[in-house]
């Protein structure tokens, strides 16, 4: 019964047109959960991943038309041009996009010190998917939200990204997700005061902590779970412009 409602309110929100989602990152893990919870809710799904795999192939079999792919990564820049020029060949409009590339290359139970013995190139590499990598999807695929009637940008974040969080663990993580989130404010800031036409919902989402290769540490639900929360904002949410931080169940988050 949840879902049948969910399914409802997902196709019903402009007067029952079809949601068409960008979701990044969709090779696995939550964004690959997300491609699939879109699809199952009659949504039509892009999805960005740096290559295809036996996941994708199963959901293209399943879903057809409904799955379009663009292969690219969010480091390169030419790649990310390329991709949106397809989609402009393809498509006129997209009503959300859902930002969820990222990575996490550290782990609770590194032993070396943090800062002294610190992989520079893996803090830079951290910051170029997480944060460059962001800024870079919104520049080429923002412009396909201005048509929508009801767009939505979701930014998957992290609670390590509060300011205020506690410990010194996954420092290049929490670096890069509270720069993530600085940019996700500022462009919701943009377009509140530039675009204010396009009513714009903007979200910063900490999806929990989920048993995906990057999170199974301190795994606490399934990144299914994760997702049908995320929907769940994407169409009740709030008021346009107004909680920008919280958690995939809805709830605000300090940061």
């Amino acid at each position: 019964m949840i879902l049948f409602d969910l399914i409802y309110r997902i196709t019903d929100i402009q007067r029952e047109k079809i949601m068409i989602g960008l979701i990044t990152g969709a090779g696995r893990g939550l964004g690959y959960e997300l491609a699939k919870k879109g699809l199952e809710l009659g949504c039509e799904i892009i999805g960005t991943c740096r290559k295809m795999n036996g996941s994708l192939q199963g959901l293209k079999a399943e879903f057809g038309d409904k799955l379009q792919l663009l292969f690219m990564d969010v480091t390169q820049e030419e790649q990310v041009k390329k991709a949106a020029e397809e989609l402009s060949a393809a498509k006129g409009q997209i009503d959300f996009l859902i930002h969820c590339a990222g990575v996490l290359f550290e782990s609770k139970y590194d032993t070396g010190d943090p800062v002294s013995e610190m992989d520079i190139s893996l803090f830079r590499k951290t910051l170029d998917v997480n944060v460059t990598g962001e800024a870079v999807v919104l520049k080429y695929f923002i412009p396909f939200l201005y048509a929508s009637q009801a767009p939505c940008i979701i930014s998957i974040t992290s609670e390590a990204g509060n300011l205020n969080g506690g410990g010194y663990h996954y420092l290049a993580y929490s670096v890069s997700k509270y720069a993530q989130n600085m940019l996700t404010q500022k462009v919701k800031n943009y377009l509140e005061e530039i675009r204010p036409e396009n009513h714009f919902r903007i979200y910063m989402i900490h999806p929990g902590r989920m048993d995906t290769l990057m999170g199974a540490e301190n795994a606490r639900i399934t990144a299914a779970e994760s997702a049908e929360g995320i929907y769940r904002i994407l169409r009740e949410g709030t008021e346009p412009m107004a909680v920008p931080f919280m958690n995939y169940k809805g709830e605000p988050m300090p940061y």
